[in-house]
């Protein structure tokens, strides 16, 4: 059936080509309407019909390219949503497939900045900055800059304890059990659903892959599974456990929670549980291509190999009695790296970690100061410390050096960073979203 559609698509994309120019012409100036749904139509329409485009003459490509990079181009910024950021990437990619290579050098360096932002996210940002840099090599100048963009405050809620994005929209867990569900238009932030299924407070959020389910785990001893569809949220799944979960995640079907008790369960697609690493306290986890990292309370991390079970230790405890009592509260990997965050921020390449008794990279806020949660987008680190419960410190990941500070106004109790934006939500339920420049 799908295959028989395709083909279908395909025929009809074909036909609207044959109309030449003018069709290219008409989409362009869509593309600038005023109208929010307009453009966004003929940006799909012009990713669609890309798709046939590519495999037609060349001199059609490039004058279709010659038609449309310019205003295409404009998309890929940040402040746009992802979506459409990734469409326009669909576009470029295609269009200037052949003769309109040449063009990517004449991207400008913001446009050039963003596809290396957007090249963490789908491999063609990273294929057309490749051949730009071939041509045209760049120096990077990075913007530490950071503006607010988004806020929302929900009185009554209690603390925004957890943020995951799912299906395109913003899902926040709050103290009170509620979950509430965020459409974001540009700067502004409309509730579309608000459920209340869990009978204490919500404390994290995770995504079960396969089925492309959302999981939710409480204080209330249950992990629900959810599924949205046409903006109705339905739990159709309800996960009893013994004791409190206080944070999930997934690897395949696999569920992995770790309880208020410093316990990890692993739940298989049948729902059977098993303890893994039971002699070992777990503060956080962390999942990475079939692979889990787990930070524990006695400064160790361990790793699970999913597809064999192998258990190993990667960086063990600290000698230092001292050091012991300063757990591991947050474990993050980006690309072939994993940190951890303690007293301190370390950091090495993931195969390196068992090879080295020293991190490559190390970052110490301040002295007697515990980083409380962590979260790493492209060139920086995003630190939230114990000394500083309302603020999130800014450090640049190449050179290690605090650069700035975001304040939530109040204690930061969640944080999330997707689609270069940074969000964090506040023990008063406040949910602050900032964009970099």
């Amino acid at each position: 059936m799908e295959s028989g559609t395709e083909i279908w698509c395909g025929k009809v994309a074909g036909h609207i080509i044959k109309l030449g120019n003018p069709i290219f012409h008409a989409l362009k100036n869509g593309l600038k309407s005023k109208n929010k749904r307009i453009s966004r139509d003929c940006l799909t329409t012009i990713a669609w019909i890309g798709c046939e485009v590519v495999k037609g003459p060349d001199d059609l490509r490039f004058s279709a390219c010659d038609i449309l990079l310019s205003t295409i181009e404009q998309y890929v910024h940040p402040g746009r949503e992802l979506e459409e950021r990734l469409l326009a990437c669909l576009c470029i990619y295609n269009y200037t497939f052949g003769r309109g290579m040449h063009k990517l050098t004449q991207l400008s360096e913001g446009v050039r900045e963003s596809l290396r932002r957007l090249s963490c996210i789908t491999w063609m940002a990273e294929e057309l900055l490749k051949v730009a840099d071939y041509y045209m090599p760049n120096k990077w100048r990075i913007s530490c800059v950071h503006t607010q963009d988004l806020e929302a405050n929900y009185n009554g809620s209690g603390a925004v304890n957890c943020l995951i994005y799912y299906r395109g929209y913003l899902f926040s867990g709050y103290s009170n059990g509620s979950i509430k569900v965020w459409d974001i238009k540009g700067q502004t932030m409309t509730l579309i659903v608000d459920i209340k299924e869990h009978k204490k407070s919500v404390t994290c959020f995770a995504l079960l892959e396969p089925e492309n389910y959302l999981l939710s785990g409480s204080t209330d001893k249950t992990i629900r599974i959810w599924h949205m569809f046409k903006r109705n949220l339905e739990c159709i799944e309800v996960i009893t456990t013994k004791d409190s979960i206080q944070s999930l995640e997934t690897c395949g079907e696999m569920i992995f929670a770790v309880t208020h008790s410093h316990k990890m369960k692993v739940f298989d697609s049948s729902r059977k549980v098993k303890d893994v690493f039971k002699n070992k306290k777990v503060k956080c986890i962390r999942a990475s291509q079939g692979k889990v990292y787990i930070g524990c309370t006695d400064s160790s991390i361990q790793e699970l190999i999913t597809g064999n079970s192998r258990q190993q230790e990667i960086k063990p405890p600290s000698k230092s009695w001292r050091m012991q009592s300063k757990p591991i509260n947050s474990i993050a990997v980006y690309k072939d790296w994993l940190y951890n965050a303690s007293t301190s921020v370390d950091g090495s390449r993931i195969k390196d970690w068992r090879k080295q008794n020293k991190p490559q990279v190390s970052i110490v806020p301040e002295k007697k100061v515990n980083v409380v949660a962590m979260s790493i987008v492209e060139d920086f680190i995003y630190l939230n410390t114990s000394c500083s419960p309302s603020n999130l410190e800014i450090w640049l990941r190449g050179t290690n050096h605090k650069v700035g500070r975001l304040s939530a106004g109040s204690k930061i109790t969640s944080m999330l960073t997707a689609n270069d934006m940074i969000l964090c939500g506040t023990e008063t339920g406040l949910i602050k979203g900032w964009i970099r420049l």
